[in-house]
């Protein structure tokens, strides 16, 4: 328990510590419940607003104890589950969300149960290093994987299910060299549509058209800025012509939304409306 006492002044004529009267500086000593021992200033020269301080500094240090005994008690698999949960309310991609569980759900949580590892606050800076040596992975993905886990740990200290962040105090891994994607030259690009023209495969029902829808595809990513997976998959009906009468595709920007008409060649369009297909809904390129 603290107590309060008073160091006189010179000019104050009393040496009893106990004395309450007078407006000389009050202290604060003796043991905290956490076994701490603190000797400081109260910043006042009033008893009483000494007395205040004293059982305040003993309810903040009761309440952290309270809060670090209910820390304790938290299993690491309920906040990873309240952590993906939490993604999927966020509206996180799957392909996010899928890459999070792997790690967490499959990884880290049977990691640390063979290691009689189950409280979340028993988790330290060394066990995380322990964990780290058993990826087996390339630069990038451990890169990747430890950005990971520094996120749900700040989601663990955000909730106040731990007090410290033990990811903090680990050491970054090795930030890979990013070799920028380069373009194609002329050249070179013209060189991959010549491809598709010898393209010979002789298995499947539809190989007569395999060559065609090839390049197809080629020019679509060529002259639209489609990914692969976008292009394959854009429908027919987005292929029109515009007031003019140049050929365009209707799209949309990935970070706006925003509608937008994409300007393709007239040769380009007219192999695209080419293909085979007896929908009209499907993809162009299917």
């Amino acid at each position: 328990m603290l107590n309060v006492y008073t160091r006189h002044l010179k000019s104050c004529g009393q040496d009893d510590v106990h004395w309450r009267r007078c407006h000389c500086p009050k202290w604060i000593r003796g043991p905290l419940l956490n076994g701490e021992k603190i000797r400081r200033s109260a910043q006042t020269g009033n008893w009483e607003n000494a007395e205040k301080l004293a059982r305040k500094l003993e309810a903040d240090i009761d309440s952290d104890r309270t809060k670090i005994e209910s820390q304790q008690e938290v299993t690491l698999r309920e906040p990873i589950q309240t952590f993906l949960d939490d993604q999927l309310a966020r509206g996180l991609a799957k392909e996010s969300r899928k890459k999070y569980r792997t790690l967490l759900e499959r990884q880290f949580l049977v990691w640390a149960e063979a290691q009689k590892l189950k409280q979340l606050a028993r988790i330290r800076v060394a066990d995380l290093s322990k964990f780290r040596t058993t990826w087996r992975n390339g630069e990038t993905t451990t890169h990747r994987k430890h950005e990971m886990l520094m996120s749900f740990f700040k989601f663990c200290q955000r909730h106040e299910l731990i007090v410290k962040n033990p990811m903090e105090a680990l050491q970054k891994p090795k930030t890979p060299d990013i070799v920028p994607t380069d373009y194609f030259r002329s050249e070179e690009f013209d060189k991959i549509v010549d491809a598709t023209y010898l393209y010979d495969f002789g298995g499947g029902n539809d190989c007569h058209g395999r060559a065609q829808r090839l390049r197809a595809l080629t020019l679509l990513m060529r002259w639209s800025g489609l990914a692969i997976l976008d292009a394959t998959k854009m429908e027919r009906h987005r292929l029109s012509k515009n007031e003019d009468g140049d050929d365009q595709i209707f799209l949309y920007r990935a970070k706006t939304g925003v509608p937008v008409y994409v300007v393709i060649p007239p040769d380009v369009a007219d192999l695209l409306r080419s293909l085979p297909n007896s929908n009209a809904d499907r993809s162009l390129t299917e």
